[in-house]
């Protein structure tokens, strides 16, 4: 019986605890030690605010495509041939 006891009284010990630390953050969180509020209003988020504003006024002549400059232009780009892409098992050892 005396097992049974000491069980309901750490039992209550931790109950009484974890109650005490479920107060302290609530009463926290209230006087908002835990909360955060972001506005946005730095200079910095301000001015990105407004380089996307002023980006969405873009608009591209689709003329520039039939212009004989620009269909003049070369591609120099290299083509890559295809290889062997890693191993068969990744997590074998090496040279097997």
């Amino acid at each position: 019986m005396d097992i049974l006891k000491n069980k309901f009284v750490i039992g209550g010990i931790g109950a009484v605890l974890l109650l005490t630390l479920v107060y302290y953050v609530w009463t926290s969180a209230e006087n908002g030690a835990l909360l955060t509020t972001n506005d946005g209003t730095s200079p910095l988020s301000q001015e990105i605010l407004l380089t996307l504003g002023q980006l969405h006024t873009i608009r591209l002549d689709p003329a520039i495509f039939t212009d004989p400059v620009f269909a003049s232009l070369t591609d120099f780009g290299v083509t890559i041939p295809p290889q062997q892409a890693g191993r068969r098992n990744p997590f074998a050892p090496v040279g097997k």
